[in-house]
């Protein structure tokens, strides 16, 4: 038999209500269906770690040719104004 580890953790109010109903059905322990999605989970590929520098870097000069920047830029704080104004946090 395989040593079993002791490990408590905290689950939803949801998750538990669904995990007893699934146990009931199935006629088996709570534990068991525990240890069986440990064990899905951990069959699975690792997640894809992104590289946040790389994207960033991928991004640079993405808009260089852009020759509207300062329209975009300038309705952009008109935007900004008016949501400011409406809020009452805006001077003028």
């Amino acid at each position: 038999m395989t040593r079993m580890v002791r490990k408590q953790v905290f689950i939803t109010a949801e998750q538990n209500r669904k995990l007893k109903a699934r146990a009931a059905a199935a006629g088996v322990a709570e534990a068991e269906l525990i240890r069986a999605g440990i064990d899905l989970r951990l069959e699975q590929e690792p997640e894809e770690r992104i590289d946040w520098k790389a994207r960033l870097e991928k991004l640079s000069g993405a808009w260089a040719e852009r020759d509207d920047l300062d329209e975009i830029l300038q309705r952009g704080r008109r935007g900004w104004k008016r949501r400011l104004k409406r809020l009452g946090l805006a001077d003028d």
